[in-house]
């Protein structure tokens, strides 16, 4: 018991200190892990600000053209014709972009994630672990 209020404690002081940004890398390679079939992921983004997030990073890879990477990161403008899965930053790009298998976005202070089962489907991805409670399958 004293264990787990420790953790606690530990985990809400964090959020006190913790950065966004720090959160946003935290949970994008949560969610980039947990529908990826290999450990090492590679990445293309034109957003040099996501790109910086993972250059320290060991399992996941910045690449330069949208051929080469497993995954897209989307902030603004990404051509349509690289037909790799995406995450994006905006609910409204994550309904109206085809590519789009999930979405990570501030709402209320607070962070959100969703998948669509439909398009991890058609990428041949599903979410594993802790993250499959964010899969909708109304999208």
């Amino acid at each position: 018991m004293k264990i787990f209020i420790f953790l606690i404690s530990l985990l809400y002081v964090s959020t006190l200190f913790g950065s966004d940004s720090e959160w946003k890398e935290l949970i994008l390679k949560k969610m980039l892990h947990s529908i990826s079939k290999s450990k090492t992921i590679s990445i293309y983004s034109n957003d040099k600000s996501l790109t910086n997030e993972f250059k320290n990073s060991n399992s996941i890879e910045i690449v330069k053209t949208c051929n080469k990477c497993d995954f897209i990161l989307a902030k603004e403008g990404v051509a349509t014709s690289c037909k790799k899965p995406m995450i994006v930053f905006s609910y409204y790009k994550y309904l109206h972009t085809p590519n789009a298998v999930g979405v990570f976005f501030w709402q209320k202070g607070r962070p959100t994630i969703r998948f669509s089962v439909k398009r991890l489907k058609y990428f041949g991805l599903n979410v594993k672990g802790e993250l499959s409670k964010f899969v909708s399958k109304n999208d």
